[in-house]
């Protein structure tokens, strides 16, 4: 029994002794072969990178800032400073840039080997653009849907991309490309749903790319993600001159990664950011980037629901700032407070020749107030100041004001549509005689002559007004005419006492023409007269304006067409008696 167990012993140990020399000798070859295949990985990734290494200088670049960009270029591909492969050093730099910009460890582009093998590649081009090779390679590698559209347009001056989806992976893969692209000036991006993240891709490119000169990535959903981001990138830029990142979605914080932009740029001339929701906080904090500023010369801020403190704020900015010649702030509500505060910047500042102001809740006492600081500007030449609630009197008072300070160098005042009186197109005529190429834009002239008018009894659609609710023809009109009924109240009611008698309303509505014979004018205040004094009195106006809203509310959900409904029949009879009534005269 112990000889049988000593024999199976040994037979073990035999086994054992064998089973451990062919893992030896197995692990021996395949460590042999692994050497080998690396080394050949090696040597092969070797000689793609020298294959595919930039070394084609781009024979174009006019101007002398990029003729020099050029010539670093060529000293860079001498010392083999495009090799990212094998650079450790610049890819160090580039990851440590990449962390101030985002604020984290960006690697998006590091996992992608600009010189991979050539399987990636769906044709073997020889006069193939470099950046249109790294496309080709990075849809491969993330896995991005490949298009023709944007392949085609990397070897060219401008990429436009209008209305295409750009999902993460597309934007990473297109971002990539444009990394080492030295052909692209202008980059446009529009409605392609890229979002804050692949806003990150392409704020990495202006961190890296120094051809760029124009982008324009407007409604993309960018968000807060997205401004902060490409913001950052901005800050160490200095080769982009032109910036539109309009209908982003930023709203008032934001506007601090653009103060913070606006402090370290200084290569940046046009910057569009309409369309957005910086609001009141955010447009105090907008202009305290804006008046430390010297190099901006184009800002627009048109429908961003600027108003109050932040409207103040940008006319403050405004009188420090003497750099910025064109300003679109439309599409806003600057009203007195900052209208008052854009008078005293067109006082100071003698550098803006281009201002868009229009529809910004400017009344008559705004239009006055900002005449005080227009008489003492010689250096603004355009001036926009449409659907803004002003009367004639108001439009006839900037051309008074132009034609008694001859300093004023205004060469055009745009009113849009707003309705002038004779005396307005008198002096027009005058000063188109002293001016040579002095313009304005305007609606029409009106001559009415409401003794006469009211014995024409034979006007069907006057009829039809007099048959319909007073008080919706008289919001209607109101509405049409851009009429601030409140307005009109309050300069009407000259004792402050609250409340308008019976001829002091019905004077107040002849003065802005209302196509409302007197008949239906006694209609309208006996329905307006709640409480049957003989008097309007401001609550009164303000229940009829709230009744208008209701009905119109009721309307609008409704299933009839608006133009089937009273409202409707109103309006197109409006139209047709003020056609007939008065004598229109076209500019």
């Amino acid at each position: 029994m112990d000889t049988m167990e000593l024999r199976q012993g040994s037979v073990m140990s035999d086994i054992t002794k064998k089973a451990k020399s062919s893992q030896r000798r197995t692990s021996l070859l395949t460590r042999n072969n692994n050497s080998t295949s690396i080394a050949a990985t090696s040597m092969k990734a070797q000689a793609l990178a020298n294959k595919y290494r930039l070394s084609k200088t781009p024979n174009k670049r006019d101007p002398p800032t990029k003729v020099l960009r050029i010539k670093k270029l060529n000293e860079m591909h001498a010392s083999g400073a495009f090799d990212i492969k094998n650079n450790a050093v610049e890819k160090a730099k580039l990851r440590k840039q990449s962390e101030w910009t985002t604020g984290q460890n960006f690697d998006e582009f590091d996992e992608f080997d600009f010189d991979e093998d050539e399987e990636y590649y769906y044709v073997d081009n020889n006069d193939e653009d470099s950046s249109q090779k790294i496309y080709t390679e990075a849809c491969k590698e993330f896995g991005a849907k490949y298009m023709k559209l944007i392949y085609n347009q990397l070897a060219k001056e401008t990429l436009s991309l209008l209305s295409v989806v750009l999902r993460t992976t597309d934007s990473k893969a297109f971002a990539t490309a444009l990394v080492k692209n030295s052909s692209i000036d202008i980059l446009i991006l529009e409605n392609n749903h890229i979002g804050g993240r692949g806003a990150r891709y392409f704020a990495e490119v202006l961190t890296r790319n120094t051809y760029l000169t124009d982008v324009k990535i407007v409604e993309n959903h960018l968000g807060s993600e997205g401004a902060e981001a490409i913001c950052k990138a901005l800050c160490n830029n200095n080769y982009v001159r032109r910036l539109d990142l309009s209908g982003n979605g930023f709203v008032e914080d934001d506007a601090l990664f653009f103060k913070d932009m606006l402090d370290e740029n200084h290569a940046l001339r046009e910057l569009y950011l309409g369309h957005n929701e910086f609001r009141e906080r955010g447009g105090e904090v907008f202009a305290d980037g804006l008046a430390t500023n010297d190099f901006l010369r184009v800002l627009d801020l048109s429908w961003n629901h600027l108003r109050m403190g932040g409207a103040t704020a940008i006319g403050k900015a405004l009188q420090v700032n003497r750099h910025l010649e064109k300003l679109d702030i439309s599409w806003n509500g600057f009203h007195v407070r900052g209208a008052i505060t854009m008078s005293k910047a067109l006082e100071t500042n003698q550098a803006l020749s281009y201002l868009d102001i229009s529809c910004n809740r400017l009344t008559d006492a705004c239009v006055t107030c900002l005449l005080q600081g227009l008489k003492h500007n010689s250096t603004l030449r355009v001036i926009r100041m449409a659907k803004n609630p002003m009367f004639p009197e108001s439009a006839q008072r900037i051309l008074e004001c132009v034609q008694e300070n001859p300093n004023i160098g205004l060469d055009l005042i745009d009113l849009g549509d707003q309705s002038v009186n004779e005396k307005f197109y008198e002096i027009l005529s005058d000063l188109k005689t002293k001016r040579e190429g002095f313009k304005v834009k305007y609606g029409v002239v009106w001559k009415a002559d409401r003794e006469v008018l009211g014995k024409q009894d034979d006007d069907e659609d006057e009829d039809d007004l007099i048959n319909e609710d007073p008080l919706l023809v008289l919001m209607e009109y109101a509405r049409m005419e851009n009429i601030s009924l409140v307005e009109l109240f309050i300069k009407l009611d000259s004792d402050k006492s609250g409340s308008l008698s019976r001829e002091e309303f019905m004077d107040g509505l002849e003065q802005v023409n209302i196509p409302m014979r007197r008949k239906a004018l006694n209609r309208l205040i006996d329905k307006m007269d709640q409480d049957g004094d003989g008097e309007i009195d401001f609550d009164e106006l303000m229940d009829a304006q709230e009744e208008h809203k209701e009905k119109l509310k009721e309307y609008l959900q409704g299933d009839v067409p608006l133009d089937e409904t009273e409202i409707g029949r109103i309006d197109k009879s409006l139209r047709n008696v003020m056609n007939k009534r008065y004598i229109m005269h076209k500019f």
